[in-house]
């Protein structure tokens, strides 16, 4: 199966785990169980996360970055990047929603919890098309397979995750529906996008596309695991030791692919 063909399966296999695990909470009876098992999945895909942008894609866009710009110009440019993709969720998460949010709240006096899932689509949704983006322009396949599980690992809880705000939330369900499709579609969109524009430039410009976001994924990749994953599992008490051993297992995981890149 060629790499073409495996960014097709990725793009089918996304969007399913996307659809499912959001769906799952909407749809299940009134009582949600398993609470335990959902935290320490959500420290593993953290974990796997972190592992995915320090081990892979960052160590992957410094190398590509820096054999372009040549030993003449020595700038760490795809830490630079990393960082602006850190600080463009956060801009969007902690800055332009949150005093949005806190705007409407004091004029209409809204609930928060009732813009929340709204809130969480949006930056999930972001972070998703980045990440597809950075999976569609990557030529090693070994690399794409990496990103491919660090993006499993995280959607599933993700769509998961959304799922039980919209419910708690009393969104009704048909826009609940809605939601979860447009989150879902995020990554596949971002993989065909970043296939498309990897398979339309060559040589240097194509190194660059793919150097850039990986940059750029890796940036929005610790930001989801650091302060999306592990500070809110950590703030919640008990299993902090369970917890910390799935962050480690998921980063461990990310570690032994990178013996085979």
């Amino acid at each position: 199966m060629g790499l073409s063909e495996n960014k097709l399966l990725y793009i089918c296999v996304v969007g399913l785990m996307g659809i499912v695990a959001g769906l799952w909470p909407i749809l299940a009876s009134p009582q949600l169980r398993y609470e335990r098992y959902f935290s320490l999945g959500n420290a593993f895909g953290g974990g796997v996360f972190l592992g995915a942008a320090l081990i892979h894609l960052l160590p992957d866009a410094i190398d590509s970055l820096n054999s372009l710009l040549g030993p003449s110009l020595q700038y760490p440019l795809a830490s630079l990047i990393c960082a602006s993709g850190f600080l463009l969720i956060l801009l969007i998460e902690k800055v332009i929603i949150a005093e949005g949010e806190a705007g409407m709240v004091n004029a209409v006096n809204v609930r928060r919890y009732a813009l929340a899932p709204y809130v969480l689509a949006l930056v999930l949704s972001v972070h998703s098309i980045i990440a597809g983006i950075a999976l569609g322009a990557e030529s090693s396949a070994i690399t794409s397979a990496a990103l491919f599980i660090a993006i499993m690992a995280h959607k599933g809880v993700a769509g998961f995750a959304l799922g039980v705000s919209l419910r708690r939330a009393h969104i009704k369900r048909p826009r609940a529906v809605g939601l979860i499709a447009f989150f879902a579609t995020m990554t596949p969109l971002g993989i065909a996008v970043g296939a498309v524009l990897g398979a339309l430039l060559s040589g240097r410009g194509a190194e660059w596309f793919e150097g850039i976001f990986d940059a750029l994924a890796a940036g929005t990749f610790l930001y989801i695991a650091v302060i999306d994953i592990v500070e809110s599992e950590f703030a919640k008490q008990g299993d902090a030791g369970a917890k910390f051993a799935m962050v480690l297992l998921g980063i461990a995981v990310m570690a032994l692919i990178a013996v085979w890149t």
